[in-house]
Formats: C-alpha cells, sequence, structure tokens
C-alpha cells in the first residue's frame, strides 16, 4: 500500500469583499461569486482543487468585513503562506483580514453562535453622495430618530421572523433569536443599524430595515412592524431596503467575534437625536 502522505492542514480565514460585483457569496455556474474568487485563488496556489465553506451567504450586492471560511490546504504550507499567497491573488474587490489554523472538524457555518450585520442609511447631503452609491441607502427624508430607537428596542428575543423573509428554510423553520438591535448616528447625515442573532432569515435584515425607516419616516403605521413580528397581513407589503447598504461585521464562535472591531467605528457612535 502507497504512503497516503501527511494528514492536510486544516485552515480558517476571515475575508472582507465589496459584495457590488458579485452575485452573492455562494458559488453559482456562470456567475461571479465570492466562494467562486476564492477556490480560484486558492486552487492555482495550491495546483489542485479546493472546496471553501462559508459561514453564511451573503447575497448580490451585499459587502461583508467578516466572512468566515474554511478549507484545506497541502500539509507543507503554513497558514502565514497561504495568507501571502491569497494577498496575491485576490482580486481588488476581496481581501484577506487573517489565515489560521482550525481544529479539523471545524466548520464556518455550523459551528457559528451568532452572526452580527450593520447597515447603512445617509441622509441629508450624504443622500446623494456619489461615493456612498452602493454602500448605504441614501434617503432625502430624516427618519424620526426617537421612533427609530423606539422601534428597534422590540426585536430583541426568540420569535418567527417569518413575517420578514423572501424565503424561509423548511427544515429549520422561521425562529431566530436576536441578541441586540440598535440604532446609532456616527456622523450627523449618518445612521447605522446593528442586529446581531443566531441566525437570520433570507433577506430578514433588509426587510427589518425597510419596514423601520418607512415607519420612522410616516409612510407606514407603527403597528405594522408588530403585524409582522406575529405574520399577520400589515398594512401593505414589506419591502426590503437595498442590498448595498447591508455588511456582514461579524461571526461568533466559541473562541469569540471573528472580527470584533469590524465597522466598529461607524456602527457604535451614539443613538441618534
Amino acid at each position: 500500500m502507497s504512503d497516503p502522505g501527511p494528514d492536510p492542514l486544516h485552515l480558517r480565514a476571515t475575508v472582507e469583499y465589496d459584495g457590488t460585483a458579485f452575485h452573492g457569496s455562494q458559488l453559482q455556474p456562470d456567475v461571479r461569486t465570492v466562494q467562486g474568487e476564492l477556490e480560484s485563488a486558492l486552487s492555482s496556489l495550491f495546483d489542485d482543487p479546493v472546496r471553501v465553506e462559508l459561514a453564511g451567504r451573503t447575497d448580490t450586492g451585499v459587502h461583508a468585513l467578516a466572512q468566515e471560511i474554511a478549507f484545506l490546504a497541502p500539509a507543507a504550507r503554513t497558514a502565514a503562506d497561504v495568507a501571502r499567497g491569497l494577498a496575491a491573488l485576490a482580486p481588488p474587490d476581496l481581501s484577506v483580514v487573517s489565515v489560521r489554523e482550525a481544529a479539523p472538524a471545524f466548520h464556518p457555518r455550523f459551528d457559528a453562535r451568532l452572526r452580527r450585520y450593520d447597515y447603512v442609511v445617509a441622509t441629508g447631503v450624504l443622500a446623494t453622495s456619489p461615493f456612498l452609491r452602493d454602500r448605504a441607502w441614501g434617503l432625502r427624508d430624516r427618519p424620526d430618530s426617537e421612533r427609530l430607537a423606539r422601534l428597534a428596542a422590540r426585536l430583541p428575543g426568540e420569535r418567527s421572523f417569518g413575517g420578514f423573509a423572501r424565503s424561509g428554510q423548511p427544515e429549520r423553520g422561521t425562529g431566530c433569536r436576536v441578541e441586540a438591535a440598535a440604532w446609532r448616528r456616527p456622523a450627523h447625515d449618518l445612521l447605522v443599524f446593528r442586529i446581531t442573532a443566531d441566525r437570520f432569515l433570507h433577506h430578514m435584515v433588509r426587510y427589518l430595515v425597510g419596514t423601520l425607516i418607512e415607519i420612522a419616516t410616516g409612510r407606514r403605521p407603527e403597528d405594522d412592524l408588530e403585524r409582522s413580528l406575529t405574520e399577520e397581513t400589515p398594512s401593505r407589503p414589506v419591502y426590503p431596503a437595498p442590498p448595498g447598504g447591508l455588511y456582514l461585521t461579524g461571526v461568533a464562535y466559541d473562541d469569540g467575534w471573528n472580527r470584533p472591531d469590524a465597522l466598529g467605528w461607524l456602527a457604535e457612535g451614539p443613538p441618534p437625536v
């Protein structure tokens, strides 16, 4: 029997990307995806096909500062070698924050305890800034800050969020445990919604933000939030906020957040006033 050689090296990495030119993170045929770019770069680096696992799916146009991935590398490699190689081969809109060894059984999705998303809203003069196009949701009308804070305070807890999902996962249901949800105003014309939960349904954050903003700008009655939270029919259909304002900013594991400070300078400003 031939020697199978040394066991492969189990690695995990935190990556960030501008989602504008990607058709989401998950591998799809004939379109550009984050997973596809990572697998292509790693396959070139190792001269062998590589399969990459991701912590979660982000949709077309959605950004990430802390997507977690895992893959196998040749035993002769080190985490530092791979980090340097990926930095050289990754496209300009995708960057590797860190690479480190992982336990053989580690899975970035199934081992995740919490996920954190930030949604950026630009108001006033920033609403039409070309520098924030595809980076924030530009609103000419300023939302009522007190109402935003009051609405966000209703979200934490464990319940069904099926009223805020484009599609569900029948095998897992629509229940989510939201640990925290709050709005912050890091600058006069910027608002950031931060939400942390054990899981998120498809488009859930964007539907939540769209509903909260419509209520806080007077376009929708306030009790529509409770109707949707109880999966009753709201006054009119719920529409999602645009994808460009949404950022995956953290995934928490038993050893803590993979990137504790992602977007922290922006999202942890004072409450809106």
